[in-house]
């Protein structure tokens, strides 16, 4: 397993793991941001999912996408849901705040593995 994942980053090919998480934070986040915004909040999380999808086949082209996807969900899951949560009231049902503080999470927890996958990637 160790050569498999030091033979990828070599090529600059993100880990699978590192790829899963981004698209499952992708696709929960579009589903959470779509809810309380409407279906345009899903071109968001749509270039996470799509440099994931692409990444292995397309190495520069897919980080690029994903880090760009990133930064951008991040602008808008932290400024919106912070924002969102900080003005919680106490008559919105709980499932609302739920999504929110997850995507929040997740989307700190994606960022934190792209960052990690990328520093691995540029130090071989």
């Amino acid at each position: 397993m160790q050569s498999d994942e030091s033979e990828g980053r070599t090529s600059g090919i993100v880990v699978p793991r590192t790829r899963w998480l981004v698209v499952a934070t992708g696709c929960f986040t579009a589903v959470a941001g779509s809810l309380g915004f409407g279906l345009g909040f899903a071109i968001v999380p749509s270039f996470l999912i799509v440099g994931a999808l692409m990444q292995p086949r397309c190495p520069r082209a897919g980080r690029g996408l994903i880090c760009a996807g990133a930064l951008w969900l991040s602008f808008w899951v932290f400024g919106v849901g912070v924002f969102m949560l900080h003005e919680h009231q106490s008559t919105d049902p709980p499932s609302v705040v739920g999504l929110t503080l997850t995507s929040v999470l997740l989307v700190a927890l994606c960022d934190l593995a792209i960052v990690i996958e990328e520093v691995k990637i540029r130090r071989t």
